[in-house]
This record gives C-alpha cells, sequence and structure tokens, in this order.
C-alpha cells in the first residue's frame, strides 16, 4: 500500500519536554523504536509535540504534552501528578530528507496499519503498525494531528486501529531525522557526552 509523505516543512513548530537536568535529545543518542507486546505506542524513538507558547525571545516554554499534563481531562480534574515536571523543553525540526506519515482521519491510521501489519499472532495486530518495520522501511516519523486524535482515540483498542492512550497531538521520530534548534541545546552541544545503554 503507498503512503504519502507530509512536506516536512508542514509540520508545525514542535519541541521535546523533558525534566530538568536530562540533556538535549541529540540525534546521535537516538534509541531506536520497538514495538511493544500489549501497547499501540511503541519503546523509545523521540516524542515531541507542537509547541503552544513562546517566551519573549520566541523560545518555545510549553507544549501540547506539557499542556495535557496541567490538564488531562481525567474525572478527578485535577492535573497530573508529572505537571510541572517536564519544564525543559527543546525545539526541534525536520531535516529537509524525512519522510512524514500524518494522521488526521481514521482513514490514515488504517492505511499506516494495513501497511506494516503486525504479525497476525500480536495482541495489538489489529490496532498499531509495526513501528520498527515502518522505521526499516524508511520512514522517519509519525505526526499525529488533534484531529487525527480525535478521530481514533475513542476507537476500540485491540479489535480495531486506536490511538487509545495517545494523549496530545503528537511526532513520534522513528529515527534520528531531525536537528535541535533551541539556543540551549546549541550552545551544550560540544560539552555533552553521548548517551550509553
Amino acid at each position: 500500500m503507498e503512503l504519502t509523505p507530509l512536506e516536512p516543512d508542514l509540520l508545525p513548530p514542535i519541541a521535546n519536554a523533558s525534566k530538568e537536568g536530562a540533556p538535549p535529545p541529540y540525534p546521535r543518542n537516538f534509541q531506536a523504536v520497538n514495538n511493544q507486546e500489549n501497547f499501540n505506542r511503541p519503546e523509545h524513538g523521540l516524542w515531541c509535540s507542537p509547541v503552544t507558547a513562546w517566551s519573549a525571545d520566541g523560545a518555545p516554554t510549553a507544549t501540547a504534552w506539557t499542556a495535557w499534563l496541567a490538564n488531562p481531562g481525567d474525572v478527578t480534574g485535577q492535573p497530573s501528578k508529572h505537571d510541572g515536571t517536564y519544564s525543559r523543553i527543546t525545539a526541534a525540526k525536520p531535516l529537509p530528507e524525512a519522510q512524514i506519515y500524518l494522521i488526521d482521519t481514521e482513514a490514515d491510521l488504517d492505511r499506516l496499519v494495513a501497511a506494516f501489519p503486525l504479525p497476525p499472532d500480536h495482541l495489538m495486530y489489529r490496532s498499531t503498525p509495526d513501528w520498527e518495520a515502518m522505521a526499516s522501511a524508511g520512514w522517519d516519523a509519525v505526526y499525529v494531528t488533534d484531529a487525527g486524535l480525535t478521530a481514533n482515540a475513542d476507537r476500540h483498542v485491540i479489535a480495531e486501529p486506536s490511538l487509545h492512550g495517545w494523549d496530545c497531538p503528537s511526532v513520534l521520530w522513528l529515527r534520528p531525522t531531525y536537528q535541535l534548534t533551541s539556543s540551549d541545546a546549541e550552545a551544550s552541544a560540544e560539552q555533552v557526552p553521548p548517551l550509553h545503554g
């Protein structure tokens, strides 16, 4: 099945939110995605989300993810226990050659799951694509918009393609074809040793 990539320059401004003290998510330290046995999101990769607030000097200060932590929409009406802990915001942008798949509708997710099926005995076979195979095929990222999340969030996980459990609009990097653009990341790029393991 032929999938059409999104032009990289159509991706909105995005950033990764991490805890203070964590090193910026340099491409050289990227951890490859792994399918999970009982969850429709993979392990590893790099998670970013659209920037929702900026400082006076133009640096990102919040993302859709940090906004979700402040208001997760659960029955308690309280912020997540992690609200405020992901305060290091590192802007990223795709390299010009990045192959990004857009999920904006139910049909977009259906096509992706059909194009990269998991083995039939995998618990998530009907719900999620084979993320590892997608990366191996040269796809660099998946961008789930707010509309794509809304269209797919309430579909029954395990029984059909679903984004249940994806909390907010997100860009999941399957391969390190991005660059960091935050000034703190650039300033410390030569000072932070690579991570191991």
